[in-house]
């Protein structure tokens, strides 16, 4: 195994995660999940924080009836019920 600093300030973990159609519990792929990563993606880039902060997609993360969700980390900080105005609010603070 080899071990190297993070190149990340802050990585997000946005889920994206598909349940199979008729599934009984809600999923975050269902509730737009992937369009908030790209979109989140693409703010990333338009603040210049590339180098700083990196957008995943993810799994579950368990938190289903309340998606989208994502995580940040190293705050590791849990973001549930994600909407498009909750984007710049996620970035804010990341580019110091």
């Amino acid at each position: 195994m080899l071990k190297f600093p993070a190149p990340f300030q802050a990585n997000i973990f946005v889920c994206t995660h598909k349940r199979p159609d008729g599934h009984p519990k809600p999923c975050c792929a269902d509730r737009g999940g992937p369009q908030l990563r790209e979109e989140l993606k693409g703010m990333v880039q338009e603040r210049g924080l590339d180098m700083k902060v990196k957008v995943i997609s993810c799994g579950c993360i368990g938190a289903c009836d309340q998606g989208p969700v994502a995580i940040q980390f190293p705050d590791k900080e849990i973001m549930m019920a994600i909407t498009r105005d909750d984007l710049p609010t996620i970035l804010d603070g990341l580019d110091k």
